[in-house]
């Protein structure tokens, strides 16, 4: 009998010291990610070919310039120079201004432009085009910030 009271109070001492849904907190974002959208004063560039697949993110904030480099795990996060960082830019409106093509008809193997989350322009990769050339150079300079 006295196990069994002992239990009776047990249990629900236990189940009100137990963590609640309400309390438990946030993770953090990331210190060196763009905030949001609306601040985002950059681009970003997804490579995908076959399995793998690339992130780059060129971002500029009140802290400086910065770009970011993820192949599926952690990112790779560095500082740019002003020269960099510019001429990147000027790259992204060039391509921006070109004609793209459908990258749902080459899911396997294309390379995406976006200005923030909106998503500017996109090629398939091996066409034969001034897009495909161009974003496929953006991509191998992107690579070489590693």
């Amino acid at each position: 009998m006295k196990y069994l009271i002992s239990l009776l109070i047990l249990i629900p001492a236990l189940a009100w010291s137990a963590p609640q849904k309400g309390v438990q907190r946030r993770a953090a974002a990331p210190k060196a990610s763009p905030k949001k959208a609306a601040s985002f004063n950059g681009f970003r560039v997804v490579v995908v070919f076959g399995q793998q697949k690339s992130h780059f993110t060129v971002w500029q904030d009140q802290r400086g310039k910065f770009y970011a480099v993820t192949k599926g795990g952690a990112p790779t996060i560095g500082t740019m120079s002003d020269m960099n960082f510019s001429f990147l830019s000027a790259q992204t409106r060039e391509i921006a201004s070109l004609k793209g093509a459908n990258v749902q008809t080459c899911p396997r193997a294309n390379i995406q432009l976006y200005q923030g989350n909106r998503y500017v322009q996109g090629t398939c990769i091996g066409l034969k085009n001034q897009t495909a050339a161009r974003m496929t150079e953006l991509a191998n300079a992107l690579a070489t910030l590693q």
